[in-house]
């Protein structure tokens, strides 16, 4: 019995002093670290957002006029052409009203052209002195009055001919139908200052297209018109479409979101409106798709560029690792824009070719100048995690 004790103490001893070399033995070790060659490089730094997609032209159709809607010609998807019918609305009461604006300008015309020739006779006797003055007058004043009336009946005519016509609703645009919002049987109403007429149905042209993208009060400063646009929808998340800012809006838009503390923040955001280039890609898009926006803000060609994980803080100033011949310096560096997970770095010390310490992360907190080093040899994902 004594004798299993002593065994198991021994074991326990021998198991604690291989532990206690392996502890010290690797931290007296050489320091393994990730490293890569510095390079030019293009940077572009951009202003991130989502957005989604619309057509460039985007038309509501309503009615000039009311009724009972008759008969829909088209149905949603459908494309039309300009001057193409969409709707008819009952016309018995347009044809009533065209009929009278007839009968009054028939009327017209006719009490015109007796007054006309009355006058003419008048104008004539007057100027052989054979009437009045008064009596002249008063049939000059009759044949103006007959004039008016038929400048208005004739404008009464058109009115009527006009509500007519309008009562069969046409395509604005060339475009594709791409909601209808009343039904056979309907009544139209339009619009007065104060209530909103009846929207039969929209028409998009979607031969061009925009995405409106909200972006941050922070950073819609650095955004301006012409700035170059790569959007990524969620439908297609393989393909990267490309596109220019011709808009920015100057009034802001005001959200406000609710937290689980009951809590609410207002965060301020302003519309970016960025169109499509032109690609038979584009075929494959339809209203409404969401997607993310990177605004290219900025970009330099051709600068010392590095990963943005290499640069660290010592003693309050920002630099990197250098690697030479199994140790690593510390060298400060002013650093440029940022992105991509790359960063434009300043410094009279380093050089295109130039190797730096690149990871792994959790060593540079024990890394210092002139430690010895060596280069890792483990592959890792392009996520950062070894494999």
């Amino acid at each position: 019995m004594k004798i299993f004790k002593k065994k198991r103490t021994y074991i326990i001893i021998l198991v604690i002093v291989i532990f206690l070399i392996l502890l010290f033995g690797k931290r007296k070790g050489t320091v393994s670290v990730e490293v890569k060659q510095i390079k030019l490089d293009s940077i572009e730094e951009t202003v991130n957002s989502s957005g989604a997609l619309e057509p460039f032209v985007d038309v509501e159709i309503s009615s000039d006029i009311m009724g009972k809607c008759l008969r829909i010609y088209v149905k949603e998807g459908d494309s039309v052409k300009k001057g193409t019918p969409l709707l008819k609305i009952d016309d018995i009461s347009q044809q009533a009203r065209l009929k009278e604006a007839e009968t009054a300008l028939n009327y017209a015309q006719s009490n015109f052209d007796y007054v006309s020739y009355k006058f003419e006779n008048q104008k004539k006797l007057f100027e052989q002195d054979l009437i009045s003055k008064s009596e002249f007058t008063l049939s000059e004043l009759e044949y103006k009055n007959s004039l008016n009336l038929l400048t208005s009946a004739k404008s009464s005519y058109e009115i009527a001919k006009d509500n007519l016509e309008k009562t069969v609703i046409k395509s604005p645009i060339d475009g594709i139908v791409t909601a209808i919002y009343v039904e056979e049987g309907e009544n139209i109403i339009t619009g007065t200052m104060n209530n909103a007429g009846t929207v039969l149905m929209t028409i998009s042209n979607n031969k061009k297209l925009i995405v409106k993208a909200n972006v941050d009060e922070t950073s819609i400063s650095k955004v301006k018109n012409g700035n170059i646009a790569k959007v990524v929808f969620d439908a297609f998340p393989e393909k990267t479409f490309t596109g220019k800012v011709y808009v920015k809006a100057n009034r802001p838009k005001y959200s406000t979101s609710s937290s689980l503390s009951s809590s609410s923040t207002t965060s301020v955001e302003y519309e970016v409106k960025i169109i499509l280039d032109d690609s038979f890609e584009n075929k494959l898009l339809v209203s409404g798709m969401s997607c993310d926006v990177d605004i290219v803000t900025l970009k330099k060609d051709s600068v010392l560029s590095i990963p943005i994980q290499s640069i660290v803080n010592r003693e309050n100033r920002e630099g990197v690792f250098k690697y030479s011949e199994g140790k690593i310096h510390f060298v400060p560096v002013k650093t440029g824009i940022t992105g991509n997970l790359k960063t434009e770095i300043f410094s009279d010390s380093l050089k295109e070719g130039d190797s730096i310490v690149t990871g792994p992360f959790l060593s540079f907190k024990n890394l210092k100048d002139g430690l010895k080093v060596k280069i890792s040899t483990e592959k890792k994902s392009p996520y950062g995690r070894k494999r």
